[in-house]
């Protein structure tokens, strides 16, 4: 049995005060899911939420661009409105995720307002807990970067489109005006937003053919059409404008769009005329909904589709739904809507791409809404048949055990397994955070952290996750040759954290006196603490060089390693022990030559693995040295060691005008050198 397509049975029509009972609810279940366990899902800050953090400092410092080179290039909105967070709630991790959070929530009110008002309560009910409790807006809402602004200007664009006016108005026109201010500034909200003039563009192309088809049954259809026309080329035309500041930036500069350049693989092939990277990337594009998914452990589990099969079945016939009546405006919007927002993860590499398909999340959640509201007024017109009363029921209990089944499905692989997968808490630095957390209950003092290769944004990440500065020190393990500690100008007791993927060298760790950790964590990856003792251990050799002018560092020392066996172990390996007395240029590094007779190099050792922006005045360091040794003929050898710049490789001076320290006088002896140390 068919029902009527306009029929009059409404499948649930509440009053004002149990809608806003039902949308209260909605939203305080969106809460939950985007506040619980806020700091340890995803398991520490990512380093994208650190740059875009640092994005918000630098506006607050006084820098304003329309679009921010940092990080390969950033649109500009979502940092200016994170700004005033970290001068409200500290420099943290809280400042960090909660824009994203009030984001995440007004965009599941923002789409409840829209789906009742195009689509009904039922629709919209469903469609609001599906961003409510599913992973893929929870996920998105709960992290401090940029894509969520999208899917919010997007819905707030189509809230304010006259898609119900069958007339043009001067009214009409002020809201589509509105919808193009609204849709242009997603565009400077995320990268992927850039395709959405492209929906007003294709909503105006369907309804045109809307219009030519509706011509022969009555001025009313064809002029409502023909209105929808007019409104979506003024939705485009303002969104055009608004865009026009940013877009001949870009222009101007194209160097700042390197992400851009990054993700154009398949457009490149598809221009040399391969259209087999576009082909794969569309195809698994379409089936992230059921039978693909994200390959990529940063916001999900590998490969994990969006929906369940049940509601994976909606969304399909949800689709249909949309697709058959497609004549009417508000359903030719969702569908121009839709194959928009598939476009930038179609055409990119590693599709599909969960963060690139955000512009799609209100009506990708809306369509299995479509479905249900479908099913339930065919229920409801079935009420007089024979065991029809059964029907509503029995689709509310289905109803129910739906949201419990994707809540389930949330807090499972969301909450549960996502976080505690080893490729996740990489991805989320999440050792950085358990080390802050560690710090934080200890004694206070500034640590000593080691890290493969520093970066700046290491320290502001543990700095976030503790929500204050521990001064720390940093020392880097992946020249995998060499290493170094310091001492912390000060302290008799400091611990040095050490993840388990930056182990120390062991000569240098014996060195240094270094026990058995006195802490080491039981998650992957793990960390170990160790207690350094007071003080770096005593040099062989005593030199007493400064270096800089004024002086910024003293080499207090020097220890050979294996100067009795160096040939044969094809490598000469020293300490080198140093007090620092003022700042360090930012790119210092040191070297350790040995020359022959006539001053040429034969064998060196560049690099300073300590950070040496985060070193303080009164600091004292231990680096390893390892030169690689050839084989040496018969002659006298001066090793000699130093400091200089790598932006220019200016050495920093020394006492005696060279920039560099005698350190010993060697000749080759049997397997080894035998030195004489000053």
């Amino acid at each position: 049995m068919t029902f009527p397509e306009r029929t009059p049975v409404v499948a649930w029509r509440p009053s004002s005060r149990r809608w806003l009972a039902a949308a209260l609810a909605v939203l305080l279940l969106a809460a939950a899911f985007r506040l619980v366990a806020l700091a340890d899902v995803p398991p520490g800050l990512a380093q994208d939420e650190i740059l875009d953090a640092d994005i918000a400092l630098f506006i607050r410092g006084g820098e304003h661009a329309l679009f921010f080179r940092h990080g390969y290039g950033h649109e500009p909105l979502y940092h200016y409105l994170a700004a005033p967070f970290a001068p409200l709630l500290g420099d943290n991790w809280l400042a960090i995720r909660l824009p994203s959070v009030i984001l995440g929530l007004l965009l599941v009110a923002l789409t409840l307002r829209w789906a009742r008002r195009d689509f009904g309560a039922t629709a919209a009910l469903v469609t609001g807990l599906g961003l409510a409790v599913s992973w893929w807006p929870v996920v998105f809402s709960r992290i401090g970067i940029r894509p969520v602004l999208e899917p919010v200007l997007l819905v707030a664009a189509v809230l304010c489109w006259p898609l119900g006016r069958a007339a043009v108005t001067r009214g009409g026109l002020l809201r589509a005006g509105l919808a193009g201010l609204l849709l242009g500034l997603a565009m400077y909200s995320y990268t992927a937003a850039r395709v959405s003039p492209l929906i007003p563009a294709l909503a105006a192309a369907v309804m045109a053919v809307a219009y030519l088809l509706t011509r022969r049954r009555g001025e009313t259809a064809a002029g409502a059409a023909r209105a929808q026309v007019v409104y979506a080329i003024a939705v485009l035309a303002v969104c055009g404008l608004v865009y026009l500041p940013l877009g001949l930036t870009l222009r101007a500069h194209p160097e700042l769009q390197q992400r851009l350049e990054q993700l154009e693989g398949p457009l490149v092939a598809l221009r040399a005329g391969d259209a087999g990277p576009v082909a794969r990337a569309a195809r698994a594009t379409l089936g992230v909904f059921s039978v693909s998914g994200d390959p990529r452990w940063t916001y999900s589990l590998p490969g994990r589709p969006l929906f369940d099969p049940l509601t994976a079945l909606l969304f399909y016939g949800g689709l249909l739904l949309a697709a058959w009546r497609w004549r009417r405006a508000v359903y030719a919007l969702v569908l121009a809507w839709l194959a928009v927002a598939l476009l930038p993860s179609a055409l990119s590499p590693d599709a599909p791409s969960t963060v690139r398909l955000i512009g799609a999340l209100p009506v990708v959640y809306l369509l299995p809404g479509l479905a249900v509201d479908r099913i339930a007024v065919w229920a409801a017109a079935a009420r007089g048949w024979r065991g029809g009363r059964i029907i509503a029921p029995a689709l509310a209990a289905v109803a129910v055990a739906l949201l419990l089944f994707n809540g389930i499905r949330t807090v499972r692989d969301g909450f549960l397994r996502w976080p505690a997968e080893l490729e996740t808490r990489l991805r989320y630095q999440t050792a950085l955070r358990d080390i802050g957390r560690a710090w934080a209950a200890g004694d206070g003092g500034a640590p000593v952290v080691a890290e493969v290769f520093f970066e700046p944004i290491d320290a502001d990440s543990l700095r976030r996750v503790i929500g204050r500065d521990p001064a720390a020190r940093w020392v880097q393990t992946g020249s995998g040759v060499a290493g170094a500690l310091v001492w912390p100008a000060g302290q008799t007791a400091t611990r040095l954290f050490v993840p388990e993927y930056a182990p120390l060298d062991g000569e240098l760790a014996a060195a240094a006196g270094l026990g058995e950790p006195l802490f080491r964590s039981p998650d992957a990856p793990s960390f170990a603490i160790y207690a350094l003792p007071g003080r770096p251990p005593d040099a062989e050799v005593a030199v007493g060089q400064s270096f800089g002018r004024p002086a910024a560092a003293r080499l207090d020392g020097v220890t050979l390693l294996n100067a009795a066996d160096a040939l044969s172990a094809g490598q000469l390996r020293l300490l080198s022990s140093w007090e620092l007395l003022a700042a360090l240029p930012d790119d210092v590094a040191m070297f350790v030559h040995l020359l022959d007779a006539s001053g040429a190099i034969v064998a060196q050792h560049d690099g300073l693995d300590v950070a040496a922006t985060t070193l303080r005045p009164g600091d004292r360091l231990l680096q390893r040295h390892v030169l690689a040794l050839p084989a040496l003929p018969p002659g006298e050898y001066r090793l000699v060691i130093g400091l200089y710049r790598r932006g220019d490789g200016a050495r920093l001076p020394s006492a005696g005008g060279t920039g560099a320290a005698l350190l010993a006088q060697c000749v080759p002896d049997g397997d080894g050198l035998a030195c004489d140390l000053p």
